[in-house]
């Protein structure tokens, strides 16, 4: 999906195969000391948090020492299930979860509230919970990802009495010939980058102090890729969906999440980031539009020559720039 929005920061006309060194132990304990820095004894809010992706956050944040934690969802069994999971496994209240349904404005707002009170102040966001409907469009659209964002600026920002912080903006990095069948899915996730890249100018960013990051994970296992096929307009976008899917490798929330961890350390406002394959995270970024301006010879953008009675024709079309097209 990003791909047709963004490309990566350095290409290589003659790309070789490369090996990644692993990290040696005391390298490895240097970056988790670092996370830590970041992370630990910090209050943290998750959308989506109690399966899939949301989980496999909720549970590195965890490892990394956070204070406490808001998962957003809208299971409430598995919800009320893990917070008390986590109180036993922990020893106290370090997992709250309260129900929310991401696409109903007035319900997160209720939620946000109540995280508020309950945390004090929110230092980290990960805006994560999506919809994914094709039969049910009007749906995807309201998704809830712009609901969540604007009220993690709301109360993270230092104007409206919040601390500044971070918020990671989860989007999806697919190649376009499996997305051909999730047009408006594809369309809400172009859409999530497009707000991060405006929240996270610096304008914005003097005023609230909160950094926002796009995280960009490739085909991941999860229940709204396995459901995905059932979620699409026809019988024959769910085949050629489930062939094209075939094509792909599939990673691991646990990778992606720990990708996080390590984008949290690095990661700059307004950057963007892709974990595909089960690999580790690369930054992308959006190019400048007048970088990918076509050009044409003799400034016209169509030749063409047709024979009419007996003699040719030569039709030039001039796009100028009135905006106005004109034919010789």
């Amino acid at each position: 999906m990003v791909s047709e929005l963004v490309t990566e920061k350095k290409t290589d006309p003659n790309p070789k195969i490369s090996f990644r060194r692993r990290s040696s132990a005391s390298e490895r304990a240097k970056e988790i000391e670092a996370i830590n820095c970041i992370v630990s004894g910090k209050n943290v809010l998750i959308t989506g948090g109690a399966a899939g992706l949301g989980y496999a956050f909720l549970n590195h944040f965890l490892k990394h020492g956070v204070n406490k934690i808001i998962i957003l969802d809208i299971d409430s069994e598995a919800g009320e299930r893990i917070a008390l999971c986590f109180e036993k496994s922990c020893g106290e209240k370090k997992v709250h979860f309260i129900h929310a349904d991401v696409s109903n404005h007035k319900r997160m707002t209720v939620a946000f509230e109540e995280a508020s009170s309950l945390l004090g102040s929110i230092d980290i966001v990960i805006n994560n919970a999506g919809v994914l409907d094709e039969r049910r469009w009007e749906k995807e659209i309201a998704g809830g990802m712009i609901n969540t964002a604007m009220l993690a600026m709301k109360y993270m920002s230092r104007d409206t009495g919040g601390h500044g912080g971070i918020l990671v903006n989860v989007s999806q990095h697919a190649d376009i010939r499996n997305t051909a069948q999730l047009p408006v899915y594809t369309a809400t996730k172009h859409a999530v980058i497009g707000l991060s890249e405006s929240l996270s100018d610096p304008c914005h960013y003097e005023k609230t102090g909160v950094s926002v990051i796009t995280l960009c994970p490739g085909l991941t296992e999860t229940a709204l890729t396995v459901d995905s096929p059932n979620k699409l307009l026809s019988r024959v976008m769910k085949a050629d969906f489930v062939k094209s899917l075939e094509q792909f490798s599939i990673q691991t929330p646990y990778v992606v999440a720990q990708g996080l961890m390590t984008i949290l350390r690095t990661g700059e406002s307004g950057s963007i980031w892709v974990i595909e394959n089960g690999r580790a995270p690369y930054e992308i970024y959006v190019p400048n539009p007048q970088t990918l301006r076509r050009h044409y010879k003799n400034n016209f953008s169509h030749v063409d020559t047709k024979v009419v009675r007996g003699r040719a024709i030569r039709e030039v079309c001039d796009n100028s720039r009135t905006g106005l097209m004109s034919c010789a």
